[in-house]
């Protein structure tokens, strides 16, 4: 396999990989991320980010530790597979993170009565 294959495969593979898990997880975010955001279009904005974040940061990833080519190919689609995996991960949790953050600060804020809301 040639340093342009293994590029070409690892590119591939981490849009793949980033589609199927957009696609798997899409309605799911969706209905989490209506329930967390307060403003219209919110929910649009980070849907999008989210989908930004899956495909960016495991393509760095997977472009940056491209596997130099030396070996044979079994092992460089095993190390390009890491690569991509590593990048999803990566993804995940900076998402991950990003939404725990927010749901537990909206859990920490004191529900308000009917009375104290029609005030606010």
């Amino acid at each position: 396999m040639s340093n342009e294959t293994a590029l070409i495969v690892s590119i591939a593979g981490s849009v793949l990989t980033s589609g199927i898990l957009w696609w798997w997880l899409n309605t799911a975010l969706g209905e989490m991320l209506k329930q967390l955001c307060d403003r219209p279009g919110s929910t649009d904005f980070w849907s999008r980010y989210t989908l930004l974040m899956l495909v960016i940061a495991p393509l760095t990833i997977a472009v940056f530790f491209s596997p130099d080519i030396t070996c044979y190919t079994t092992n460089a689609l095993q190390r390009i597979l890491f690569t991509i995996l590593l990048g999803q991960f990566i993804a995940f949790a900076l998402v991950g993170r990003s939404l725990f953050k927010t749901v537990n600060r909206r859990l920490e804020q004191p529900a308000l009565l009917p009375h104290q809301a029609a005030a606010a």
